[in-house]
């Protein structure tokens, strides 16, 4: 494997994991987030800083994407994945929303 494919790689295994940051300290995993203990604010800045994560991502791999497709397709995949990951939690965070009348 070469080294843009290598680098495409893990960018995708990074943003599936979410450990790419938008610079600063927050990383957000939206699998492991209990939306009933979160107030709206928190459930609104939750999914606004996953979104931004996501959103640096795809900026990272339309950079990659110059230098390897291997490395491009994974990116795409990976964003793909993520965005799944963000919606399928909009649907889990539903109900708590609803119940703390938050307006998201």
């Amino acid at each position: 494997m070469n080294k843009i494919s290598f680098l495409g790689a893990a960018f995708a295994v990074s943003i599936l994991s979410g450990c790419v940051t938008t610079g600063s300290e927050n990383k957000v995993d939206l699998a492991n987030v209990n939306f009933n203990e979160l107030s709206c604010e928190e459930i609104s800045q939750t999914f606004k800083d996953y979104k931004s994560t996501v959103d640096s991502g795809d900026t990272m791999s339309s950079l990659i994407s110059l230098a390897s497709s291997d490395a491009s397709a994974a990116a795409s995949k990976a964003k793909s994945v993520a965005m799944q990951v963000y919606y399928q939690a909009k649907k889990t965070a539903a109900p708590a929303i609803k119940v703390k009348g938050c307006n998201i």
